[in-house]
């Protein structure tokens, strides 16, 4: 758990840098990566080992950017997050009435207070109180936190992604934390990856371009249902157009300007 106050030190490198780093100092969080882009996250600066890194592998050192934690993270509230009868806690947070959960997000997106992963709470949430579902994949997994739901909520097969070695890192952490490696497997990897195989439940909370990527391989018809957000109102029209298309129909849908989330069903068959 990264405490409040802390300083913040992310530094942008552009290029190849390999993985594994070399060993790093002990000031490292870990490292996000975007395309060529990939910022290290240290709790203090580290001036000479990322200057040697980047100078190792002939890349490209950007920005050096100094900001305090909780200006990067909101931070789950000390009373912690209740959604469907899961209770979302701080590592330093104390267990309640309700199934509790403890996610640490360090620097990673997911930590339960924004809308659209509230969204998502809430629609996995009304989708396991009515049906069973015996698998979900969680695309985007950032850090975990609809796969730890869901398998709080009693789902028996998770496998959470994620493109970002940051994101499966934090998201692993928090399995094992939370006593879950039975339940949910963590892999790296792009969206595309990981549709070919059925599930009984796919929650996507990501970018249009990747969620029109991913549906345009027919990635909707081999899952029974979709919790989808992350996107627009006009980016949700083109993607349920492409629903329909693949056999699905819109059950439900949410709305918290600019955000939208909704759920799909396949009606015209189940997954095999």
């Amino acid at each position: 758990m990264i405490p409040p106050g802390t300083n913040l030190h992310i530094y942008e490198i552009r290029g190849d840098i390999g993985t594994p780093l070399p060993p790093p100092p002990a000031s490292f969080i870990g490292i996000w990566n975007e395309e060529e882009l990939w910022y290290l996250f240290f709790t203090r600066p580290e001036n000479d080992y990322v200057a040697a890194l980047s100078s190792q592998f002939g890349s490209e050192l950007g920005s050096h950017h100094e900001m305090k934690y909780e200006d990067w993270q909101t931070g789950l509230p000390p009373e912690g997050i209740s959604v469907g009868g899961v209770r979302f806690v701080a590592p330093n947070g104390r267990a309640g009435p309700e199934r509790t959960i403890i996610l640490d997000p360090t620097v990673v997106f997911g930590d339960g207070n924004h809308p659209t992963t509230l969204c998502c709470l809430r629609f996995l949430e009304q989708i396991l109180r009515s049906r069973v579902v015996g698998s979900m994949l969680d695309l985007g997994t950032g850090t975990g936190i609809l796969a730890l739901a869901a398998a709080a909520m009693g789902v028996k097969h998770v496998l959470a992604a994620d493109r970002n070695y940051l994101a499966v890192d934090t998201t692993r952490r928090n399995v094992e934390v939370n006593s879950l490696s039975s339940v949910i497997r963590v892999e790296l990897g792009e969206a595309r990856l990981f549709v070919d195989k059925p599930f009984d439940l796919v929650a996507a909370n990501l970018p249009f371009q990747v969620l029109r990527d991913v549906l345009a391989r027919d990635g909707a018809s081999r899952h029974k249902w979709w919790i989808v957000s992350g996107i627009h109102q006009e980016q949700a029209e083109v993607l349920k157009e492409l629903f329909r298309e693949q056999g699905h129909e819109i059950q439900a849908e949410r709305s918290h300007r600019p955000w939208v989330t909704f759920i799909t069903e396949n009606i015209r068959r189940r997954p095999s």
